[in-house]
């Protein structure tokens, strides 16, 4: 029949209706964010953001979001990096640092061990340099090494397996100076918005007054600053500052005088000195005390008495900015005890780290009691066993830091390259 349609033939295309179609880069980024704030992880935030450079813009461009992540989502534990004995002590081992990683269940973090370079074979290999490099300072991803013997420093990132290195002293550094003067470690002060630009900052003293030599990022050179009259100095002590207890936090720089009494600060923004004393509580000779960083970045001192575990906190402003007041005390014997299902000799702070204190243990004297290491949660005070060590001096902890590729717009990730 004419008109009829063959059975065999395809029925008409249907024509589409309207539709408003919706592409995942074209999410409000109010809602976006609040939606990267429900992942279980960074490394989860980091997979989400990377899915298209509209999502990348969205958390590279929002400090307050990152602050508001990092509340939720402390940056994971990746391992510790301690300083083994210097080679007096053992000829046979070269003085390099050692790292032990800590969450071997998390797939993530366990990635990241194998995709970097951890234990530092790439410094290992270069056969210009000797093997004697000392771990000074350890943040935002990077880790500063010191070769004493060959006059060095290295910035070193082991995630991304980049290194650079320089100078160790400014040749001006001690000009000036009256009677004996004496150097100190470096410390290392990054940028939390520019993950191109740092510094290291390092400190000289002579009898009764401090300089600083300051080396930039963006010079490669150093700079050395006025020297500045210290008040309250230990009489008749060369090193009047404690080398070991350089510490940094939300910004400032910290220096303890060896009699326990004073603090000597640095603004790293200022760049202005000021020295504050410290609490009579950290002035008894048993009491070892570490200075970090709470929750928020807040300055804090941790300290261990015997088998009390005291945390200080810096008032940020008022009539009393600057000081520093108790803020809680707790007996560690029994929970130490319990963990460890042993009873330690002592318990001392070795390091502090976005909100963390790690302990080690000094157990009785047999070889297999090597020392424990723990940490312990400054909000929840919440101890944790890690590993034991053989070792417990120079311990810094590496923590996953905040990508650079989800901070401002910077080299490949500009908003003005094409995706």
């Amino acid at each position: 029949m004419a008109g009829d349609s063959s059975p065999t033939e395809s029925p008409p295309a249907k024509l589409p209706t309207a539709s408003n179609p919706t592409y995942i880069d074209r999410i409000d980024e109010d809602i976006l964010r609040e939606i990267f704030l429900l992942l279980p992880s960074l490394a989860a935030l980091v997979r989400a953001a990377c899915t298209c450079r509209a999502w990348r813009s969205a958390v590279a461009s929002a400090p307050a979001f990152r602050r508001r992540f990092r509340e939720v989502h402390r940056a994971p534990l990746i391992g510790l990096f301690f300083q083994v004995p210097p080679p007096s002590q053992t000829p046979n081992l070269p003085a390099f640092p050692a790292f032990f990683p800590t969450r071997r269940r998390d797939r993530d973090l366990v990635a990241a061990i194998r995709c970097g370079d951890f234990f530092l074979t790439s410094i290992q290999e270069r056969p210009d340099e000797s093997l004697c490099w000392d771990i000074i300072d350890s943040r935002h991803g990077y880790i500063l090494l010191m070769n004493w013997d060959e006059g060095l420093l290295c910035l070193f990132n082991p995630l991304l397996r980049w290194s650079k290195t320089f100078d160790l002293d400014p040749m001006d550094l001690f000009d000036g100076s009256k009677g004996a003067y004496a150097q100190l470690d470096p410390q290392l002060v990054y940028s939390d918005e520019n993950p191109t630009s740092f510094r290291v900052v390092m400190l000289c003293t002579d009898r009764s007054r401090v300089p600083a030599g300051v080396l930039s990022s963006e010079t490669w050179e150093w700079s050395v600053l006025p020297w500045v009259e210290v008040p309250a100095r230990p009489a008749k002590e060369k090193l009047w500052l404690q080398d070991e207890c350089s510490m940094q936090a939300n910004g400032f720089l910290y220096w303890v005088y060896t009699n326990q009494k004073f603090m000597i600060t640095l603004d790293a923004k200022t760049m202005e000195f000021s020295v504050a004393e410290l609490p009579q509580c950290l002035q008894n000779p048993r009491c070892h005390f570490v200075l970090g960083e709470a929750n928020h970045s807040r300055p804090c001192i941790v300290y261990a008495s015997d088998f009390s575990i005291g945390v200080l906190l810096c008032e940020p402003e008022g009539d009393n900015a600057g000081s520093w007041y108790l803020d809680k005390v707790f007996d560690m014997h029994a929970p130490l005890t319990q963990i460890l299902e042993a009873i330690p000799q002592e318990v001392n702070v070795v390091a502090i780290m976005d909100g963390f204190a790690y302990l080690a243990t000094v157990m009785d004297d047999e070889p297999q009691n090597s020392p424990w290491l723990l940490s312990l949660c400054l909000e929840t005070m919440e101890l944790v066993k890690l590993f034991r060590v053989a070792f417990d001096a120079g311990v810094h902890p590496y923590v996953l830091a905040w990508p650079s590729a989800l901070v401002g717009n910077y080299g490949a990730f500009a908003l003005g390259n094409s995706p």
